[in-house]
């Protein structure tokens, strides 16, 4: 593409220009791995590392030119550029390069602590329902419409947003639903993005290791609420604590949500509810509809809520929407059940916050009618404050429980597990064993269930690794646990 570099960064700031600029590029990126032939490398300044180290090795994949806001090597193999401010002359040549495809979409961002990946999955499938081709970006995924992709991020920044964008404008979508982390909010990944509608499902305790507290947390979030299109819709959750922030926050037409007795524009009432699904009631101004899920959890009567508020918000038909909803039969590693015949439930689930813990222990009491086990850990290297209480809600919520290792990182895991038992409460789960070998762990939950009994394994739900000290090893709960069940003889 054709764009014109010194225009673009004249609007900035260019402190220093070395060698002739390309005016056609192919692409943007600042991960070395990531360039091709034709496209701009941004090497950004960093705490821990200097994307100007890596420069020779974008050369030598392709890269025409740098930008960068780091003091440039002596002997540079590419024409460079100096800038003041490294984000915006980010945001703007990503825009440039890409044809600014955000604009040529419905761009929807959920935000929120919980759910998020549910309800973008909810509002997806209600989109191809009525049938429109629609993207996704989320923590399970990127699927541009020509291909998946692995999520090293649940929210990418703004180069390699562009482009999967891009891709699925070229694919053909019209429509793009993604995930916007509180960390992509602070840190101005989407900053440039124009969203048509926004949703929030929920705040509660999470990354208080990065933002500092809950307000300054919320405050994060809020931001998504601020950038919206002013034509845009909003779709809030006004039975939590913190919708009353986000809809102070957002721009356009607010719609709120909530479970019965929450007082929203749409309110979802919880019906019937198994282990094969669940239905929920839906109350809305137009009307009232009964929608069948097959997702475990009476708590997805919010999720539902939420994406039925913004296909609602577009004018989709409501018949689409139950269509939609009902066609949605699984997520991965959220509430996602491993079976091989085996007398008793087996779900794995991503929750790895104290609220979604306690939701997804809460949601299986009705629906098992012997002992819930529950096998979790906490990530090391992430927020210490809520391991605690993560123990305090399985102690309380599970029948027994098992503290084992989920990502430690560089922590020691047994100091991760002592944080967990400082929690522990009385309950039917005060007893808590510790088994930090994960797999054996798996095992021994595996072991000791019966008929009618419900194991959750809950923390890593779609991640396919462990990390442990720097080390990714593979690691699947689920392949796991098919595996356990079947050395078990299942």
């Amino acid at each position: 593409m054709i764009i014109e570099i010194n225009s673009i960064l004249n609007q900035i700031g260019v402190i220093e220009t070395r060698g002739d600029l390309p005016a056609q590029v192919s692409g943007i990126t600042q991960d070395s791995r990531l360039v091709q032939p034709g496209y701009i490398f941004a090497a950004r300044s960093g705490s821990t590392v200097c994307g100007v180290d890596f420069i020779p090795a974008a050369a030598d994949r392709g890269a025409i030119i740098v930008i960068t806001d780091e003091i440039l090597p002596d002997i540079c193999p590419l024409p460079s550029v100096r800038v003041t401010d490294f984000r915006q002359a980010l945001v703007r040549l990503s825009k440039a390069v890409y044809g600014d495809p955000s604009a040529c979409l419905n761009l929807i961002g959920v935000t929120g602590t919980n759910g998020k990946t549910t309800s973008v999955h909810l509002i997806r499938s209600i989109l191809e329902a009525a049938g429109e081709r629609c993207g996704l970006i989320s923590t399970v995924g990127y699927d541009t419409g020509q291909r998946h992709l692995d999520a090293p991020l649940t929210t990418p920044d703004i180069d390699r947003l562009c482009e999967l964008l891009r891709e699925m404008v070229d694919a053909g979508c019209l429509w793009a639903v993604m995930e916007v982390s509180s960390h992509a909010l602070v840190q101005g990944r989407v900053e440039g993005l124009n969203f048509n509608a926004a949703g929030f499902t929920n705040l509660t305790r999470d990354h208080l290791d990065f933002h500092g507290s809950l307000e300054a947390y919320a405050a994060a979030k809020a931001k998504l609420f601020n950038m919206m299109d002013p034509d845009g819709a909003a779709v809030i959750n006004i039975g939590d604590p913190w919708g009353k922030a986000m809809v102070e926050a957002a721009c356009g037409t607010v719609t709120t949500y909530g479970m019965e007795g929450a007082g929203g524009d749409l309110t979802v009432t919880s019906l019937e509810h198994s282990l094969d699904g669940g239905q929920f009631r839906l109350d809305w101004s137009g009307g009232s509809a009964k929608v069948l899920t097959s997702l475990i959890g009476d708590y997805h009567g919010e999720n539902i809520a939420l994406a039925a508020g913004v296909a609602l918000g577009f004018g989709i038909d409501i018949g689409d929407i139950l269509r939609g909803v009902e066609a949605l039969k699984i997520i991965p590693g959220r509430m996602e059940a491993v079976s091989v015949g085996q007398p008793f439930a087996v779900l794995v689930d991503y929750s790895h916050t104290p609220d979604a813990l306690e939701r997804a222990l809460s949601s299986l009491r009705p629906l098992c009618r012997g002992s819930i086990i529950v096998v979790f850990g906490c990530g090391g290297d992430r927020d210490r404050s809520k391991r605690p209480e993560m123990g305090r809600v399985a102690s309380r919520s599970a029948d027994r429980v098992i503290v084992t290792s989920d990502n430690p990182r560089s922590e020691d895991p047994k100091a991760i597990a002592a944080d967990i038992a400082r929690g522990r409460t009385s309950g039917p789960g005060s007893s808590t064993e510790v088994e930090l070998d994960r797999r054996a762990a798996i095992h021994k939950a595996l072991s000791i269930a019966d008929e009618g009994d419900a194991v959750l394994i809950a923390g890593k739900g779609h991640e396919t690794y462990q990390e442990i000290q720097g080390i990714r090893r593979s690691f699947d709960d689920r392949m796991v646990a098919s595996e356990e069940l079947a050395r078990l003889g299942w």
